[in-house]
């Protein structure tokens, strides 16, 4: 079964209502539709799918819609800085969910095989999982970040739906994800139990006040080791984005959605964005969808300007740091790349070591004899795997 057997056929929208000539719009530089071998797909940078479906999005079916009404939005926006070559693929068909959940696998897994970054677009956060499953399949250890305000994690799993993703990935893919973030939580929205399912996952959770207004460059090393970031439009100010229910009186600006989406493009890491739970059905003037769009454009804005930001001890580009905590009696070594000023903090994996993206934050903190809490978390979550 080819790619093109997966979706429904797509045409290039026609209702575009553009600021520019259309020469200079993403509508000239997108390619809508696929009808080639597969192979022919590794020309691309980026494949945008799009999931028609919201049944399994509990009380937010109309979800579905978003794909088709945030299309035109981003078709109208400027082209990115550095020429991308983005293909719309359409959106994924299937008589039922596992029939589509399966084809969002295996595209993604075909796509992964050809080093094409994917951009989900639309449905609900349920089409998470078999992502997921792909990246796994390819990669074996993955990290995620996940924007939300909520926990979508119970105990007990009844159904599985956009609500309980978290669940099941903890129940299947545990040993694999080795790093989870929610960024963007807001703790009255949590019960204690979601709270120490994630503490007992060695998973982490970051809330809304300490990633807002002057403090949202924080939430870019959370991002930049994540090779699936989900992107739940309820993290989002109601304000700005209509959604199902009224948890969203706070949250997110439209600016900081936006430069939370431009971070996550900017990361090396990257293999999959999701955007999901947009309801255009509740919005009216579609202004949720048009942040949507430009959400997407500061994605691909910030893959298309990235610079490969690898350290190495070989490179002098980074600048090593080796703090020893007595109490610990262990040596922490930290790269800073000294143009950009990013951090990263060496921890053991496997009788080697791994490179975890992190904050300035913790090397003060190991500067102070206290051990960096994401040192910490990972050299836990492997000593339990």
């Amino acid at each position: 079964m080819q790619i093109r057997d997966l979706f429904n056929p797509i045409l290039k929208p026609n209702n575009v209502a553009s600021t520019m000539p259309v020469e200079d719009a993403l509508l000239s530089q997108i390619t809508y539709g696929f009808n080639e071998d597969d192979e022919g797909v590794g020309k691309y940078d980026i494949a945008i799918i799009g999931v028609a479906d919201g049944r399994n999005s509990i009380d937010n079916e109309g979800c579905a819609e978003a794909c088709d009404v945030i299309r035109p939005f981003l078709a109208s926006l400027r082209k990115t800085s550095r020429n991308l070559n983005i293909v719309d693929l359409g959106n994924v068909k299937g008589k039922t969910l596992n029939d589509r959940y399966f084809a969002v696998a295996e595209v993604t897994k075909i796509l992964l095989s050809h080093q094409v970054r994917v951009l989900l677009l639309g449905g609900g956060q349920d089409y998470n999982l078999p992502v997921v499953k792909s990246l796994v399949e390819a990669n074996r250890d993955i990290a995620v970040s996940v924007i939300d305000s909520k926990l979508d994690l119970v105990i007990d799993i009844a159904e599985f739906s956009s609500q309980t993703f978290l669940s099941q990935i903890r129940e299947k893919y545990h040993n694999n994800v080795f790093e989870l973030n929610v960024l963007g939580i807001q703790k009255y929205l949590v019960g204690e139990s979601q709270e120490q399912l994630m503490n007992e996952s060695y998973w982490e959770v970051v809330r809304l006040k300490d990633l807002r207004d002057k403090n949202i460059s924080r939430i870019e090393p959370y991002l930049r080791d994540a090779d699936l970031v989900s992107f739940d439009v309820g993290a989002i100010q109601q304000n700005y984005m209509p959604y199902y229910s009224m948890i969203n009186i706070n949250g997110f600006n439209g600016f900081e959605a936006c430069q939370t989406a431009w971070y996550a493009g900017m990361s090396d890491s990257l293999k999959c964005f999701s955007l999901q739970e947009y309801n255009p059905l509740l919005d009216k003037t579609k202004e949720g969808g048009a942040l949507c769009a430009q959400i997407l454009w500061h994605l691909l804005e910030g893959i298309s300007v990235k610079v490969s930001d690898i350290p190495s001890e070989d490179s002098n580009s980074y600048k090593i740091s080796v703090v020893h905590l007595h109490e610990f009696d262990v040596d922490i070594r930290f790269y800073t790349n000294r143009v950009n000023k990013r951090w990263w903090i060496e921890v053991p994996f496997e009788e080697k070591v791994r490179m975890l993206a992190c904050d300035e934050k913790d090397y003060l903190l190991a500067q102070h004899g206290e051990l960096p809490e994401k040192w910490w978390r990972f050299f836990q979550r492997r000593a339990v795997d």
